[in-house]
């Protein structure tokens, strides 16, 4: 899929509704430049994710903190190397 979007007098850019929620771009994003392009990723909130992990009863609560502990360790890694390189 391909769009021409308008970017406004501030810097926006709107991305249609349908596009943000096939992506499942909520309230937070990533964005970074890759080989001069502007990639947009969703990043999701790790309370509301053990939230609906339990209120759907995940089978494994565990196996999900621990997920969430990976993706946030590379995450805080990541950060640092980019503020001190």
């Amino acid at each position: 899929m391909e769009l021409l979007l308008k970017i406004d007098g501030k810097g926006r850019i709107l991305i249609p509704a349908n596009i943000r929620k096939k992506m499942g771009l909520e309230h937070l994003v990533k964005v970074r430049i890759e080989d001069n392009k502007l990639i947009i990723e969703p990043v999701r909130d790790p309370i509301e994710t053990l939230t609906r992990a339990v209120i759907r009863g995940s089978r494994d609560i565990e196996e999900e903190i621990s997920s969430l502990r990976v993706i946030s360790e590379k995450e805080g890694l990541k950060r640092i190397r980019e503020r001190w390189s």
